[in-house]
């Protein structure tokens, strides 16, 4: 579906009749060849996204300790009653793989601006899917009901020079259920085999202080997985 720019350009186009309809043609082709461009880039994202992840390199170097070593899984699965696209994600001590720390359940889709749209789920009984990565077939028997949203808002991708990068829309976000009247505002970049991911608490008046500092970004690298270069 083409966005509401090219919409707009081709109504405008149109009000010149025939002669402005070869014009509208040909708008109309630019805003397909668009959406078909952002269709090639987001494959590219979905494709290369899942791995194995660590960021033992980040936290060697932190000399302050702020950052816990921790090893990431992202994998996708067949969960249709949830999305067509559908990814396992849990984290885990990175010297102890049976030490999970968070299990979450991230879904893709396109919005009608063509805007590759993410949103984060937790769980309701963790324990139940402890074994989803080793087990394929477990993610099959998956329901929305067994999830709910996590507090904070959805993530838009976006191409960049570098890679791909997220960020969420303040304006749509609800409270966190943690901190009333606070927002959990997240981001992410994927450059290469680097995923980083960040979380933020952000008030009325924009991001707090303290909350937007290094030590809220984590520096994964990918370890193994697919590596195409976005």
């Amino acid at each position: 579906m083409p966005d509401s720019g090219c919409v707009m350009a081709i109504r405008t186009a149109s009000y010149g009749w025939l002669s402005a309809l070869s014009l509208a043609a040909v708008l109309l082709a630019g805003c397909n060849s668009e959406a078909k461009r952002r269709e090639a880039d987001f494959d590219k994202l979905l494709k290369a996204l899942p791995g194995q992840y660590d960021n033992r390199a980040q936290a060697a170097s932190d000399q302050r300790g702020e950052h816990a070593a921790v090893a990431l899984l992202i994998q996708p699965v067949n969960a249709m009653t949830v999305g067509k696209i559908v990814m396992f994600v849990r984290e885990t001590a990175a010297n102890d793989p049976r030490r999970v720390l968070a299990q979450h359940v991230w879904t893709f889709d396109l919005d009608k601006k063509q805007h590759l749209v993410q949103n984060i789920f937790l769980f309701k009984e963790p324990v139940r899917w402890l074994h989803a990565a080793e087990d394929p077939y477990l993610m099959q028997s998956l329901l929305p009901d067994d999830l709910s949203v996590l507090a904070g808002c959805s993530l838009t991708w976006s191409k960049t020079d570098f890679g791909f990068q997220a960020s969420t829309k303040a304006a749509e976000c609800k409270g966190s259920a943690g901190a009333e009247g606070l927002l959990i505002e997240q981001s992410a970049e994927l450059r290469g085999t680097d995923l980083l991911l960040n979380e933020q608490l952000s008030g009325p008046g924009g991001v707090l202080a303290g909350s937007a500092d290094s030590a809220s970004w984590y520096r994964f690298e990918r370890r193994s997985g697919p590596s195409q270069s976005p």
